[in-house]
């Protein structure tokens, strides 16, 4: 049987019950699973494996490659000073932080699709930990840039976060566990923002400025080291095992990586999410490179303070995109997928409203942080509700989906950067004034996105157009003659649950009619 991203293979043929024979076996799970082992619950505290334990150390991850991304921000004052670095300079570093997570994260796509998030996690955190211990030695404005450019393809961790979520947990709380995941990962952001001057000001009280900045990168390059190390020795890539024991016991075929890449990208919705996102998640990138600065020059405050108060916008990561994961969720309970896209649209536009209203309020610190406080609240749940239309969209072609729409944020990111935030004839609350604009036109497309069976924000769906249709499309005739669009009927199955619950109860009224009197 070929492959599929999302399901992990072969339905295993061993009873739950029975005990496991191998490390592919079917094991006895902690919590309740679906057809797919895939958990049913989201249990936060939980680090049981496989599936808590995986959401832990990917949502870690994650994280920590925020940390590691935009420790410099907060600093940003000291090593302009010590490198000399004039606005470009400094944009050009913002820039190349997350356009180099364009193509590792489209390159992650397929790794996780080939062999599996733990290699997407761990390898990629190992390699970026060399440049972030190698911005110590930097002398110059391009060596910055460089090191900025190399640290942020970590920020690609992104890509296996939420394709590990998305494999496994149940299609009815997907939204929530990538949410949570990816919102406790962005929260890295802030955490970076608010622990990096205390980290700076300690070895300050030792070492001159110019030496301190240097050996405070060396707290995330340690931090990184040891997560990677940590997802590949204790993570597992689905819930019946890894893949390479998965292939070897034949319960797993290699993938196509070719028929994974033309699922997704042959999809137009995976490209309006992919505009979409670049948009919400890439006006979290964009903000989270300004705003300490900005509030730095804007009201003459010192590096800890304006470091501290910028930690405000990534910190309500905590509990903002998984808010938006439930709302989608929620929402999909009772008006189905069209509920999904409307959370979407509400909650992005509402941050394009915010980033407009910076420019207005940029003469008061207090009701700049009104509005900071706000706007950290509608961006991180827009990236959370996308997650929760992410999943649906393709199942074969998951992990390649995932990056694409992933890379989307970055892009969006470095082309707002260039055109708002580098020129010198435009200040940065008039950067934030036409990215809100920005936001309002882009967040309009999403009317554009129509599912057959389930509808759009204006059109109904065919209840006569059945999920598996859908999905078995992604496979060729002679594929399905062969049976291999069964690894996706599960999901199917489940993904019925974006019909809405009115949908539902009319399909089970019209399989179980009731008994005649």
């Amino acid at each position: 049987m070929a492959d599929d991203s999302a399901h992990g293979g072969k339905a295993p043929s061993m009873s739950k019950a029975s005990p496991p024979a191998s490390d592919v076996a079917v094991p006895r799970f902690n919590v309740p699973v679906d057809s797919e082992n895939k958990s049913k619950v989201l249990k936060i505290w939980s680090w049981a494996a496989p599936h808590h334990r995986s959401f832990q150390l990917s949502w870690m991850s994650f994280m920590l490659a925020f940390f590691a991304s935009f420790a410099a921000p907060p600093m940003l004052p000291t090593i302009r000073n010590n490198l000399d670095l004039d606005k470009q300079d400094i944009s050009g570093a913002s820039i190349a932080t997350v356009t180099g997570a364009v193509f590792s994260r489209i390159l992650l796509g397929a790794v996780c699709d080939s062999y599996g998030p733990r290699y997407g996690h761990g390898v990629l955190q190992l390699l970026c930990s060399a440049a972030t211990f190698g911005i110590a030695a930097i002398t110059n404005a391009g060596g910055f840039i460089a090191c900025r450019m190399i640290i942020g393809f970590s920020l690609a961790t992104f890509v296996p976060c939420q394709f590990w979520c998305s494999v496994m947990f149940n299609a009815r709380i997907v939204g929530t566990a990538n949410a949570v995941a990816a919102g406790w990962g962005n929260m890295g952001a802030g955490l970076t923002h608010l622990i990096m001057p205390y980290i700076f000001s300690g070895i300050a009280k030792h070492q001159p400025d110019f030496i301190a900045w240097r050996c405070a990168y060396f707290i995330p390059g340690f931090a990184q080291v040891l997560i990677g190390l940590a997802v590949l020795l204790f993570g597992q890539d689905l819930p019946d095992g890894n893949y390479a024991a998965l292939r070897k016991a034949g319960k797993k075929d290699k993938a196509k990586t070719q028929m994974e890449l033309f699922a997704a990208i042959k999809n137009y919705r995976t490209w309006l999410l992919v505009l979409s996102y670049g948009y919400c998640f890439g006006v979290e990138l964009t903000v989270d490179n300004n705003i300490a600065p900005y509030l730095y020059d804007q009201f003459n405050m010192d590096q800890h303070t304006a470091g501290v108060l910028g930690a405000v916008f990534g910190l309500s990561n905590l509990f903002a995109r998984a808010l938006g994961g439930l709302l989608s969720d929620y929402a999909a309970k009772h008006f189905g997928m069209r509920g999904r896209l409307w959370t979407l649209w509400t909650v992005q536009s509402l941050g394009g409203v915010c980033s407009i209203l910076m420019f207005y309020a940029d003469h008061s610190l207090g009701l700049t942080m009104v509005v900071v406080a706000f706007w950290s609240l509608f961006v991180p749940m827009s990236c959370g509700a996308t997650y929760g239309i992410a999943p649906f969209i393709t199942r074969r072609g998951l992990g390649v989906a995932t990056g694409l729409i992933g890379a989307g944020g970055n892009t969006g990111s470095a082309i707002t950067q260039a055109i708002f935030f580098t020129s010198a004839s435009m200040t940065v609350a008039e950067g934030f004034k036409w990215m809100g604009v920005m936001i309002l036109a882009v967040t309009a497309t999403l009317v554009l996105m129509h599912f057959p069976m389930w509808g759009g924000m204006l059109t109904r769906g065919n209840p006569n157009f059945t999920e598996e249709e859908y999905y078995s499309r992604d496979y060729t005739a002679a594929e399905r003659e062969q049976g291999l669009h069964r690894a996706v009927l599960n999901w199917a199955s489940e993904s019925r649950s974006n019909r809405g619950f009115k949908k539902q109860m009319e399909v089970l009224q019209k399989d179980f009619p009731a008994p005649a009197v």
